[in-house]
């Protein structure tokens, strides 16, 4: 007896073929799942639709690791892929023209802060808490502090973000990013820069993401 959801399942096997049908399966890893999620949010996927793809994915391969279609370590690579949070919460997703809209009218110190923030999906307090050390351009990652699972976060760094971050001098007495170049200290609020530059645009009912808010600003294709 076919299980429940059979033919829905169907369609996300069917669409996962189509994205990963050339890519063999000792390739996948966790940064190219990640990638698939972020793609998903941009393209306008909902969370819950970008999670039952992961989902499936994640049978799929721990069905081909029992069939030792696949090694253990790439099931392991795929398990580290964590779901998106789903919530009743309205979320509100700028559209690429708003992305490139609210940089051009951000103010210098800020531009380079929405950059990072539209291109990973960071909150605004792993922003402007993030650290030299944290930052991985050889590998390509931003590696975030361990969460309660006891994991690392590891934010894929594309080519837009990784011209941002090699474009930012860096001083060695500094261990931030991102300053103020006259206390050397992180930036502690941009609470009311960031409204400015909202207020340039036009853009409304809109706050940069924080746990205790409704509202987030999500990866924008590499806008910069």
């Amino acid at each position: 007896m076919r299980q429940r959801g059979f033919y829905s399942k169907i369609h996300l096997i069917n669409q996962l073929e189509r994205d990963f049908g050339n890519i063999l399966l000792k390739n996948f890893n966790t940064k190219l799942l990640e990638q698939y999620q972020t793609e998903g949010l941009n393209r306008g996927d909902k969370p819950s639709t970008v999670n039952r793809l992961q989902a499936t994915l994640s049978h799929i391969f721990t069905m081909g690791n029992e069939w030792e279609m696949l090694s253990e370590e790439t099931l392991k690579r795929i398990r580290k892929v964590k779901l998106l949070e789903e919530n009743n919460r309205r979320l509100r997703y700028l559209s690429n023209d708003e992305c490139q809209a609210l940089i051009n009218a951000c103010d210098p110190h800020l531009k380079t802060i929405v950059i990072t923030a539209l291109n990973t999906g960071m909150r605004r307090g792993e922003v402007l808490g993030l650290k030299w050390d944290q930052v991985d351009l050889k590998h390509g990652f931003i590696l975030l502090d361990i969460t309660k699972n006891g994991e690392r976060r590891e934010i894929p760094i594309n080519d837009t973000l990784r011209g941002i971050l090699k474009g930012i001098t860096r001083r060695l007495d500094i261990p931030w990013v991102f300053h103020d170049p006259v206390t050397g200290k992180p930036y502690q609020d941009n609470k009311r820069s960031f409204h400015t530059a909202l207020r340039r645009t036009g853009i409304k009912d809109f706050h940069f993401h924080d746990p205790e808010t409704h509202l987030c600003i999500s990866p924008c294709n590499g806008r910069g």
